[in-house]
């Protein structure tokens, strides 16, 4: 499984929480903000698909968010791949 990842970044204020205590998942991007890390995301810094294996560092950020501007989702990568089918 993988997980979606999605950052509100109109709610998000900038305090760092989620890119000091999950730096795999999250990076800080413009004015402090949280973004997604890089080589997670799907087009927009604000959302991707995570591994299985950061999932637990994705809900941590998520949990530490103090205005609940992270949402995390597990995924079924069988139904991501008919969506993306051509």
């Amino acid at each position: 499984m993988t997980a979606r990842v999605s950052i509100d970044g109109a709610a998000c204020f900038a305090c760092g929480l989620c890119y000091v205590l999950a730096p795999n998942v999250f990076v800080e991007g413009h004015e402090g903000k949280a973004e997604l890390n890089p080589r997670y995301r799907s087009g927009s810094p604000y959302e991707g698909l995570v591994p299985d294996e950061l999932l637990p560092e994705a809900v941590r950020g998520m949990m530490t968010c103090p205005v609940k501007a992270i949402d995390v989702a597990e995924v079924d990568e069988r139904l991501e791949k008919l969506k993306n089918a051509p």
